[in-house]
């Protein structure tokens, strides 16, 4: 704000100054206007951030060419939700499956597993914030074909932290027409 004021005085001495005669003066007032502007704009954009604008995404899994298992793989491996509902404030990158958070604060992430065994390994995958474990979705394969785990978790986040669902190494998950698979977050508070 105090940039603002700074800029409309000197715009205002330019001004007078363009009164005078001077010669230099309308290139002078010309930046000086140009300046007020960029000044107002990134004024605009932090109020903006400042103000509460929401921050939400929503994805799933599945794609109509993706029906059935998906893994294991060797190592760990990123999910890639590809299916997204939500994304208000582009958080969220489907390509890499990852959300990447626009500010700081209070976020509450939500992601679940699904799993349809015909004996097959365990499935497991793990809610990660820059690399490191903040919460496992697990399920065993035992009798029960079809089951699915669920994990909540609220986090403070840096801006430019990013969380993700990783499937583990040797693990698998079955996705199908229905959305089982899923991962989503918002913006609970600035902090």
């Amino acid at each position: 704000m105090q940039t603002a004021v700074l800029v409309l005085l000197l715009g205002g001495f330019l001004s007078g100054l363009h009164g005078e005669g001077d010669q230099s003066t309308p290139d002078l007032l010309s930046m000086v206007t140009k300046l007020q502007s960029q000044v107002q704009s990134l004024e605009n954009s932090q109020a903006q951030l400042q103000s509460g604008s929401p921050v939400a995404f929503y994805a799933a899994f599945f794609t109509d060419t993706e029906e059935g298992n998906h893994g294991p793989f060797d190592i760990a491996t990123t999910i890639k939700y590809k299916q997204v509902f939500t994304n208000v404030g582009n958080g969220y990158n489907a390509a890499t499956g990852a959300f990447t958070a626009p500010v700081k604060g209070l976020y509450v992430f939500h992601f679940t597993m699904f799993g349809s065994f015909d004996p097959a390994p365990d499935a497991v995958a793990v809610l990660k914030k820059n690399g490191v474990k903040l919460a496992y979705a697990f399920d065993r394969s035992f009798s029960d074909t079809n089951d699915s785990s669920t994990r909540v978790v609220v986090v403070t986040l840096e801006a430019g932290d990013s969380v993700y669902v990783e499937l583990q190494a040797k693990s698998y998950f079955y996705d199908y027409h229905g959305d089982h698979n899923s991962f989503s977050g918002f913006l609970l508070s600035r902090v």
